[in-house]
């Protein structure tokens, strides 16, 4: 499986020193319950109060005990440590061609951002997501902070399954009915839906306060739609809908077309609504999508 990949010494090494560029949440004011770094540890004047016995002499204001001889105590905003969620459509279509193991591509490009966002020590995470209704899954891994860490996403990948159908909004709803703080949530996923499905997902996201990125993933097959000219019986494998078909040059321009049309029709909407997009488009591709797609999602060396 492709995912091995994922874990491959040379693999990461490309990745060391690359860090994800997120709009940081700021903390509430000091004296309230805050979560990530402590009070202190940021760099933004807030305000001023007075000293009190126990206060870090460090945050002393010395300009206004020198001219007021007052004893007042600077705070300042702390950045907050960002929660990533890296969620993988786990459907039945990143399943075929199954020559171009999809999910397997997506698997590494999503460890390979999760090894990056680890860089910061900020805690991340992987989800698998497919189906809808009872039958709906989306399944996650702990956070994990550390470089030290990454090696426990192995099982994880080990256990994933394609299967279901895409539901992008209803994995973006389990997301959000889980009421944690807003992150950055990232789909990784071909985005074989219809316009509304994808809209509803992004929308919802931003709404709630995340900061959204989507990796659009085809295979090498797939994106060149690299197949025998013939007579095909095709069925559809997360609706079961099957159809007659036949597949010469004229049709396979046609679904040249259709794909780039879908893809230009995902990124503008991304484009408007402040959506981070990549297209990674063939796991051949996979060292080339590093250096010139993940620059795209903020990723900075």
């Amino acid at each position: 499986m492709l995912a091995a990949r994922a874990f491959e010494p040379d693999f990461l090494r490309r990745l060391d020193g690359l860090m994800i560029q997120a709009r940081r949440s700021r903390a509430p004011r000091a004296g309230r319950r805050i979560l990530g770094r402590s009070q202190g540890a940021g760099i933004e004047l807030e305000d001023f109060r007075e000293y009190a016995p126990g206060d870090d002499l460090r945050f002393l204001d010395w300009n206004a005990l020198a001219r007021l001889d007052d004893l007042k105590i600077r705070t300042f905003r702390p950045e907050r440590q960002i929660e990533v969620t890296i969620m993988v459509d786990a459907s039945a279509s990143m399943g075929l061609p199954a020559d171009d193991d999809k999910l397997g591509f997506a698997l590494t490009l999503a460890a390979g951002l999760a090894y990056i966002g680890m860089s910061e020590n900020d805690p991340v995470r992987i989800a698998i997501f497919s189906g809808h209704g009872p039958a709906a899954r989306f399944e996650t891994t702990p956070f994990f902070r550390r470089h030290e860490s990454y090696a426990e996403f192995r099982p994880f990948f080990a256990t994933v399954r394609g299967g279901g159908e895409t539901r992008l909004s209803e994995a973006a709803a389990r997301l959000l009915g889980q009421r944690r703080a807003p992150g950055v949530a990232m789909i990784v996923s071909d985005f074989l839906v219809g316009p509304g499905d994808y809209e509803t997902a992004f929308n919802d996201l931003l709404a709630a306060g995340f900061e959204a990125k989507a990796v659009h993933v085809m295979g090498d097959r797939e994106s060149a739609v690299d197949y025998p000219p013939g007579n095909y019986r095709v069925r559809d494998c997360e609706t079961g809908v099957v159809r007659d078909v036949s597949f010469g040059p004229r049709e396979m321009e046609a679904c040249r077309r259709r794909i780039a049309a879908h893809a230009d029709a995902l990124a503008d909407f991304c484009k408007r609504r402040g959506v981070m997009y990549a297209r990674a488009f063939g796991a051949s591709k996979l060292d080339e999508i590093v250096a010139s797609e993940f620059p795209r999602l903020g990723v900075i060396a």
